[in-house]
């Protein structure tokens, strides 16, 4: 009997403890502060999502940021929306379309710049001007 709940008692704490831990029918796609209320422990603190978001609420500021000579994207964008590029480099960078004049922002070492992405889905690759060999790839959906 011993024997018994030395090996089932482990497992039944574990099965407790990710039911504690399972969702409770909420979504649970919000941040802490609105699942929980903004006086919850939690509150206040980033989402542990392992996947990127598809939108972002109205209002909020993403960007793409410049970096040793390398773009960093937040994901894909919506049609139309205004993006932020920050330029963390001490040199001059642009996010230039390949082709058309579809958005062509350019960057003052340490500043930012906006710039509205294209109003129809799509992928559009960008380089800037001044460093061929920066690419990068926007995706509008």
């Amino acid at each position: 009997m011993k024997r018994v709940l030395t090996l089932v008692l482990p497992i039944l704490l574990a099965v407790f403890a990710l039911a504690a831990c399972g969702s409770d029918g909420d979504d649970s796609s919000g941040s802490a502060e609105t699942a929980y209320g903004g006086d919850h422990p939690m509150s206040g603190m980033p989402s542990m999502s392992m996947s990127m978001p598809m939108s972002m609420p109205a209002g909020a500021q993403r960007e793409i940021v410049i970096s040793d000579f390398t773009y960093t994207l937040p994901g894909t964008f919506a049609p139309g929306e205004e993006v932020t590029v920050r330029n963390d480099d001490t040199a001059e960078h642009t996010v230039t379309a390949d082709t058309g004049d579809l958005f062509d922002v350019e960057v003052e070492p340490g500043a930012t710049a906006t710039f509205t992405v294209p109003g129809q889905p799509g992928t559009f690759a960008f380089h800037c001007t001044y460093h061929p060999n920066m690419v990068g790839t926007l995706e509008v959906r």
